[in-house]
């Protein structure tokens, strides 16, 4: 079952999973030119990046889950957590630095490809489960519903990277996570970056998956 449902992923995805490898063989030569591991956490990143991938590969291949409310809604949930982790990477050009070792352009290009990657991962996980949306409420809601996801998104990326929240903290931190995001949204210090960052990644979001989700034309004019 493993292998089989693993295989289907990867022959729908296997260029996202060629990004990834790219990124990995560039992490690795700047190890070996540093003698540095200081940017393998985005290995880790990356990973959190796909698994709302993984989720809605899951429910896309499997439509008796989507079809059973009860395990759908809290599946919605769960990739509702998840998916900030995808364009978050984004964020990781704060640890950028003129010496590391390597030539900045180098780290440039390393962040850049893993952010993409992140991106990518994200949004082929976005065009899954806007699909099963149009599928269960119809073509409009499902838009409506994404517009909502991309700002949620754009919020998780503002908890994860000043809250510094993880997306399993909900259920261990479930307190102070809620009371740390209330008072971001109304402390007037505070305010106005989670607003900012809230509108304007989630606005990004929903541009790229417009983008990214129209149909190539089959036909030259």
């Amino acid at each position: 079952m493993i292998p089989t449902f693993a295989s289907r992923i990867f022959s729908r995805h296997y260029l996202l999973f060629a990004f990834a490898a790219f990124c990995i063989a560039l992490l690795s030569v700047r190890s070996k030119i540093t003698h540095s591991i200081f940017f393998f956490f985005l290995i880790w990143n990356l990973f959190l990046a796909y698994t709302p991938l993984g989720l809605t590969s899951m429910l896309y291949t499997n439509l008796k889950l989507t079809n059973r409310w009860y395990l759908f809604l809290p599946a919605i949930c769960c990739w509702l957590l998840l998916l900030p982790n995808a364009p978050y990477i984004i964020t990781d050009f704060m640890h950028l630095k003129k010496e590391t070792g390597v030539p900045v352009w180098f780290d440039v290009l390393l962040i850049a490809s893993f952010s993409i990657t992140g991106l990518l991962f994200g949004l082929a996980s976005m065009k899954d489960m806007f699909r099963l949306f149009v599928y269960k409420y119809g073509n409009y809601t499902a838009w409506g519903i994404m517009a909502a996801v991309c700002l949620l998104c754009g919020f998780g990326m503002y908890v994860g990277r000043f809250l510094r929240y993880n997306s399993w903290d909900i259920l261990q931190k479930p307190y102070s996570m809620t009371i740390d995001i209330l008072c971001s949204l109304t402390n007037a210090e505070t305010c106005k970056p989670a607003w900012g960052i809230t509108i304007g990644f989630g606005t990004l979001m929903f541009l790229l998956f417009n983008l990214y989700h129209t149909p190539k034309p089959k036909k030259i004019l």
